[in-house]
């Protein structure tokens, strides 16, 4: 009797970090005293990034849904998972308060942390994380040097923009048959990187660009910048902007008499930029995943409490989800299959880490998610464009899939 109280007494004091097993055993856990585990998510609720914050949080919300309607992690209605969330205003300083806060706290103790959505604030908080040793799931960071800055801790689902330009400029020229580029890109650290890349790739594929001019957070007149690239007589001007800077650009294009082709990055190839362009949009090519499909059933569950909880959102975006709210059911997709694998062994940090960074052929939202050598997202892209529909004469973003069948981009890209 004495040994079984020594033994329950340890497993007390050892709590919420251990839990006992039936044969005394300990097994390591970051789960609170109720099981539950904590997640802190830092978004840019206030700002100029704000609107994706808030499409982040609906996926990230539209999992906790299903992952509750599952009967959470045990499925009896224990093992919950708890998202606290923070505004990083979409500022680095703020950022990294932030991370100093989340690392240190002890209650609650968080398992990991989920964001930001800009690569500027993501960045400069992976040394914390990776210092603290927690899982930073920057799950929109594509700067190209993410991945080694962080340690071991660092993971994405955005691909890092030493791929992601570089395709971008190889559709450009050697599909699409553009000579005469010009370039347009936000004066961030997203911005710089892709401004580089494209800029390496197009010289590689024997195109010198005609102006390349960046413009800074905010920014409300493009008139000056639109009448310099107007001068230089483009066929394309390549964006590398936000949602809401590409329909202000190309508005005051049309103020200017810029008459071209224009080209957006997956960042801004959205519903948000459909809408709000209205005829200006036609023509416009972009960069995209694989269509969704409801043949998909992760899409098709997803799809479908998605459309219960936000009918709203859902009907103004086509009635469809928006890409951002995908990376964020994706994002917490995975961290629930990660703790899962890792429950019965103790879910700890390290753990939780060396269990993630094993993914593989993961069916997320738009098909599988892998995480390769280095821990680099592998996803496939495709050509797109806003186009009239025959049928309805409504507009509509169109992938074109069929190209990649004989257009190998990271071939011609230089990427393998």
């Amino acid at each position: 009797m004495k040994k079984l109280l020594i033994v329950l007494l340890a497993c007390l004091i050892a709590f919420p970090l251990s839990a006992c097993t039936s044969g005394g055993n300990k097994v390591e856990s970051a789960a609170d005293e109720n099981g539950d585990y904590h997640i802190a998510v830092s978004l840019p609720y206030t700002g100029t990034n704000a609107s994706y914050a808030k499409y982040i949080e609906m996926g990230l919300k539209v999992a906790l849904k299903n992952l509750e309607e599952d009967g959470w992690l045990n499925g009896d209605g224990t093992g919950k998972l708890i998202l606290d969330y923070y505004d990083d205003k979409n500022d680095a300083t703020e950022g990294a308060t932030i991370a100093e806060k989340v690392v240190s706290s002890t209650e609650p103790y968080y398992l990991l942390e989920i964001g930001s959505f800009a690569s500027g604030v993501s960045y400069p908080c992976a040394s914390i994380y990776r210092d603290a040793e927690i899982v930073q799931y920057a799950l929109t960071c594509s700067k190209s040097d993410y991945l080694a800055t962080s340690g071991d801790w660092g993971f994405s689902l955005s691909m890092t923009q030493d791929v992601a330009a570089s395709r971008v400029a190889a559709y450009d020229i050697k599909y699409l048959g553009f000579e005469k580029i010009a370039l347009i890109y936000s004066n961030d650290s997203w911005g710089l990187e892709t401004c580089k890349y494209y800029t390496e790739c197009a010289k590689r594929l024997g195109v010198e660009l005609l102006a390349s001019e960046k413009y800074d957070d905010g920014q409300q007149d493009f008139s000056s910048i639109l009448t310099k690239i107007k001068d230089t007589n483009p066929e394309l001007v390549m964006c590398f902007c936000a949602e809401n800077d590409i329909v202000l650009i190309r508005q005051q294009a049309e103020t200017v008499g810029l008459d071209c082709k224009w080209q957006v990055s997956s960042k801004s190839r959205t519903s948000n930029v459909l809408q709000n362009l209205g005829d200006l949009g036609e023509g416009l090519y972009g960069i995209y995943a694989a269509t969704k499909d409801m043949s998909n059933p992760v899409y098709a569950r997803y799809y479908n409490t998605y459309a219960q909880m936000y009918p709203d959102t859902f009907a103004a975006d086509g009635n469809t989800t928006q890409k951002y709210a995908d990376q964020g059911y994706n994002c917490l997709l995975t961290t629930i299959w990660a703790i899962k694998e890792t429950q019965k062994t103790g879910t700890t940090r390290q753990s939780f880490r060396d269990q993630l960074a094993t993914l593989t052929d993961f069916m997320g939202v738009q098909g599988p998610l892998t995480f390769a050598t280095g821990r680099k997202i592998l996803q496939v892209q495709y050509l797109s464009q806003i186009v009239r529909n025959e049928t309805t004469g409504e507009l509509e973003w169109v992938n074109y899939q069929e190209v990649n069948d004989t257009f190998d981009v990271d071939a011609v890209a230089g990427l393998k």
